[in-house]
């Protein structure tokens, strides 16, 4: 079976931020991408909590997208802006295999 190489980033985010994120992706080139809510847990400043708030507004969220490497970058390029605009993420980049190229741009 052939493999074909891919980076899979991973961007957790304050639900206020999720639509900003996912427009980054998109305008990026990335082909999808999954949104995971509720997420919650300890780190640096302490523990973010699964509140919900108003339209999950105050509640983290993953989203993750598996791309080529150049669309990776563009993405990667525009997260950090982000984060230098005061935007708090936690972000996470692998190597990973994928079985249909085609799906993951």
């Amino acid at each position: 079976m052939q493999l074909f190489n891919k980076k899979r980033i991973s961007i957790i985010v304050e639900g206020a931020y999720r639509d900003a994120v996912l427009e980054l992706v998109e305008n990026s080139g990335a082909s999808g991408f999954t949104v995971y809510t509720g997420i919650y847990g300890k780190g640096r400043h302490g523990i973010k909590e699964n509140r919900g708030g108003f339209g999950g507004f105050s509640c983290n969220v993953e989203i993750v997208t598996i791309t080529s490497p150049g669309v990776a970058d563009r993405i990667l390029q525009g997260l950090q802006q982000m984060m230098e605009e005061g935007i708090m993420l936690v972000v996470h980049v692998a190597d990973v295999q994928v079985v249909r190229d085609h799906h993951f741009s």
